[in-house]
């Protein structure tokens, strides 16, 4: 593997990390919220209000985002393959072991009794007892890692997002957003640099699964991030949204800092909306461009670092 491609595997498990850390500090927040909490704006992990919400946990830590994406690293890098009762396990003891910020899909669906055996039917039947209304981003925000997993076939990479999408989520809007994302990881991997292509080429993949992420491609397409509408009240939890973010990012960040912030002051579910844009923000740019304050500041960086030396051991 060329250094290269080594860089943009490791910022997109940074970057995913540390748009989910930093973006804590505005989750849950209107953009009038974010202004009075942060007049100054929010640029480092120090500065995050610990309210009720922020103070459960530490000054660095990221949160329920990356510790499922972890869940699916993990299971690879035991396993060396994409081991779907294994990584439905391993979410499942996560949520046992305090499961920390967990969804409300998620929780819905791994506490079935016969989740551990069955997860996709589990998760087709609570979709199904929602009218087949609910299309939350509690996988989309753990995917970005199945666009690093065998990135050099495309197809396997995206199965492998349907599949591990389908643990929890089973709603074609969110498997759409899923392979949105790794797809576009996996291109970029492959050596794909021309992010119109990039995007074009996602909306065409994505069209197939839903016709629904029509409109988020739309809005992501603009350089006005504001019709992502990413705090928008009572919907803030969307899959597209999410996805949304990452494309935006995508077309319009000219770095990882300036993504990263542009994302983290819109609200929302701004810690999710920022470990999807960060993934495709450190695919893009790499680790090496990535702020050192914010990889330092991490502080599980030590065991981050491990992972990433493993998986690159083994691709």
């Amino acid at each position: 593997m060329d250094v290269q491609t080594a860089d943009k595997i490791k910022g997109i498990i940074f970057g995913q990390a540390i748009g989910d850390a930093l973006g804590l500090g505005t989750e849950f927040l209107t953009k009038e919220q974010i202004k009075r909490y942060y007049p100054n704006g929010l640029t480092n992990y120090a500065q995050i209000r610990q309210d009720n919400h922020r103070q459960r946990w530490k000054v660095g830590d990221w949160t329920d985002d990356t510790d499922q994406m972890l869940c699916i690293l993990d299971s690879i890098l035991i396993n060396n393959k994409i081991e779907i009762t294994d990584i439905a396990k391993r979410i499942y003891d996560w949520s046992m072991k305090g499961g920390m910020g967990i969804g409300q899909t998620v929780k819905a669906v791994i506490t079935s009794p016969q989740f551990l055996t069955f997860p996709h039917l589990t998760a087709g039947q609570v979709w199904l007892s929602t009218g087949k209304q609910n299309a939350s981003n509690g996988a989309i925000m753990r995917t970005s890692i199945l666009g690093v997993w065998k990135c050099q076939e495309p197809e396997t990479v995206r199965k492998n997002a349907e599949d591990v999408c389908k643990i929890t989520h089973f709603d074609p809007r969110c498997v759409a957003s899923c392979i949105c994302i790794t797809s576009i990881i996996c291109n970029i991997l492959l050596g794909e640099t021309n992010s119109s292509a990039l995007f074009k080429q996602s909306r065409k993949l994505c069209l197939t699964y839903d016709i629904r992420t029509a409109d988020y491609f739309e809005r992501a397409e603009q350089s006005n991030i504001n019709l992502l509408q990413l705090d928008e009240n009572g919907k803030i939890g969307y899959t597209l949204k999410a996805m949304g973010a990452g494309l935006w990012c995508l077309l319009h960040s000219t770095n990882f800092s300036e993504g990263i912030l542009s994302v983290i002051h819109e609200g929302g579910d701004a810690d999710s909306n920022a470990a999807v844009a960060g993934s495709i923000l450190g695919a893009k740019f790499g680790f090496s461009a990535i702020p050192v304050e914010w990889i330092d500041g991490l502080i599980y960086k030590k065991e981050l670092e491990e992972r990433v030396e493993k998986l690159l051991s083994i691709i």
